[in-house]
């Protein structure tokens, strides 16, 4: 490393090491605080309680954000002389404000110019001004962990400069704001900062980057100062996929320093307020053809005139709806549902229409503190419509347009916010949204975001996808790896000990055994079920994952292979373009490595 960059980055170093001291004196400051107010709690009267907690809350929120930058204080430095001055001055922008040392929120009005070219530059302040600058130099860094991980500087006619990187990853596991934040695009910020009133759409291919900028756009709503009051965390709520994805979400938008917010499946957001105690199974049937006719036989079934629909209990309610469309079998494969206590999908989006019909809105029994006219509060109970500030919709191509319509009808109507996430190729399951007037949703082209680069996987991976016949983009630079290899083989004997081969001796952090018949499950969690790292599912549950080297299995040479006679036209069409789909999400799992393995 040259002087001159050793000299920058061992400045960067020092100031690093000065604020982070800083930081952490606030929060040993901050923490004595919050005992005391803590310990005065205990003697307070009910009423001044309320007010008391309010300060427990912001301080506990300071230290959660103090421990934050602790370990990353800051990702830009932009060196500026305001118009009608001379004087440099130094901001740094990260995911927290700390005044302490000129440190300003990724959201503030000024940190629009960590996306400008050094020179001329401007931004519209909170007033409304236009404030103008001379941006001198820009710095861009990673610091995990109080360590500066990567450093890059520009400045007026001095080109961007590596000055330091360290080898590191990032995955989902281990989410770092600055790397993300470095990434984006002036474009991509301009999505984030658009106007909150509306439905939104952020789409894209596996691994595009869609999910980090929708939690970005949700972190932005939630702590810029003129929206703070109306975005507040308790009033949005995320639908994820599964349990999997939960955590996920779980794990990231705290690090963006936004917490309580729920997060929850459709399924587990139905019963609730449904208030049904029954076990949810995303689909009935002991085989995938059964499946379908069955699943086929509800989605008509739910289209049809339903309100007239009476009786209390559910499983009485969907018999009388189900009755005119199934057969005497699927009859009875109801019969085994109402035995084991199971609902699914349709089940309980055509309950929630039923309730809505009857209740007028969605909502449940919550815990309120209401005001007695002696000015002392008392907690009671109310059924409280839902009415949420802005939903976020994961992977919503996996949404019946009913089931969005509902959830449509509980956001506030003074933001009417809601931001859809996915991809429409890559429906996996029946009767899902297609096009956005299913639903009744007129979206302009600024409020639709079209993400067409996948950074996930190596070029060779993303290669091969084009060879199947996918319009997938790779993207200049992107990473390489091994070539993608095919075998055939013509049992699962032959499959397993070509898996257990290929991964002897190999110390890999993830491994997925993706499956195209349900029925192999058992038969490879018997031969793997020692190894933790391997995880083994089929094609449809892999949707939102991602592995480091990933095997295919049981792929056979023509996807849409749907020939059942007793299928109806519509239902072919849709099932063919879903096994294509569902193909299209399986090849995309894989970072590093993949293996496709295919059935004579």
């Amino acid at each position: 490393m040259g002087n001159k960059k050793q000299q920058l980055l061992e400045s960067a170093r020092l100031h690093v090491a000065r604020t982070i001291e800083s930081m952490k004196t606030a929060k040993e400051k901050t923490s004595k605080q919050l005992e005391s107010k803590k310990e005065e709690f205990k003697s307070l009267s009910e009423t001044d309680r309320i007010m008391a907690d309010r300060m427990i809350h912001y301080h506990t929120k300071q230290i959660h954000e103090l421990a934050q930058l602790i370990l990353s204080p800051y990702f830009v430095r932009c060196d500026v002389i305001w118009e009608n001055e001379d004087q440099v001055r130094s901001l740094y922008f990260a995911k927290f404000p700390f005044s302490d040392e000129g440190i300003y929120s990724w959201v503030a009005p000024a940190s629009a110019m960590r996306f400008e070219d050094p020179g001329h530059v401007s931004y519209v302040r909170p007033d409304g001004k236009l404030q103008k600058a001379n941006l001198v130099r820009k710095d861009q860094f990673v610091i995990t962990n109080s360590d500066v991980k990567f450093m890059a500087t520009e400045s007026v006619g001095v080109s961007r400069e590596l000055i330091y990187q360290e080898h590191f990853s990032n995955r989902k596991e281990g989410f770092v704001l600055p790397e993300i934040v470095a990434q984006m695009e002036k474009a991509q910020d301009q999505v984030i900062r658009a106007h909150h009133q509306g439905a939104f759409v952020i789409s894209g291919p596996a691994g595009s980057g869609k999910t980090t900028l929708a939690l970005h756009r949700v972190a932005y709503l939630a702590t810029s100062p003129d929206l703070a009051e109306t975005f507040t965390t308790k009033s949005m709520i995320v639908f994820v996929q599964d349990a999997s994805t939960k955590e996920y979400f779980s794990h990231l938008l705290p690090e963006l320093g936004i917490d309580d917010v729920e997060i929850t499946t459709f399924s587990v957001w139905a019963l609730k307020i449904l208030e049904i105690s029954a076990q949810y199974l995303l689909r009935c049937g002991r085989n995938e053809h059964e499946k379908d006719l069955y699943e086929y036989a509800k989605i008509t079934a739910l289209r049809r005139d339903i309100v007239h629909a009476r009786r209390t209990n559910p499983f009485t309610v969907l018999t009388q709806i189900y009755e005119k469309e199934m057969t005497s079998k699927q009859l009875e494969l109801f019969a085994t549902q109402k035995k084991k206590n199971i609902l699914d999908r349709i089940d309980l989006t055509i309950l929630l229409m039923l309730h809505k019909d009857r209740y007028g809105s969605l909502g449940q029994e919550k815990d309120i503190w209401d005001e007695r006219s002696n000015g002392k509060y008392y907690k009671k109970r109310k059924y409280v419509d839902h009415e949420y500030s802005l939903a976020v919709v994961d992977e919503f191509q996996n949404y019946l347009p009913e089931q969005l319509e509902l959830l449509g009808g509980c956001i506030d109507l003074r933001t009417r916010a809601i931001l859809y996430v996915g991809d429409m190729a890559q429906q996996v399951q029946l009767g899902t949204i297609r096009q956005w007037s299913d639903i009744q949703e007129q979206l302009h082209t600024e409020r639709q975001v079209m993400l067409d680069k996948v950074y996930r996987n190596t070029t060779q991976i993303l290669k091969y996808i084009q060879t199947q016949g996918y319009d997938v983009e790779i993207p200049k630079g992107l990473k390489t790896g091994p070539e993608v290899k095919e075998r055939i083989f013509t049992s699962t004997q032959e499959e397993v000990s070509y898996i257990k081969k290929e991964l002897t001796d190999r110390h890999v952090e993830s491994v997925g055994i993706l499956l195209r018949d349900e029925a192999d499950v058992d038969k490879f969690e018997e031969e793997c079920h020692t190894d933790k790292s391997i995880h083994i599912m089929t094609l449809r549950e892999s949707q939102g994952v991602e592995f480091d080297i990933v095997f295919l299995v049981g792929i056979v040479n023509n996807q849409s292979d749907i020939t059942k006679e007793d299928y109806p036209k519509e239902l072919q069409i849709e099932k063919e373009r879903i096994t294509r789909d569902l193909f299209y999400v399986a090849l995309t799992r894989a970072i590093t490595e993949m293996h496709v393995l295919r059935r004579e």
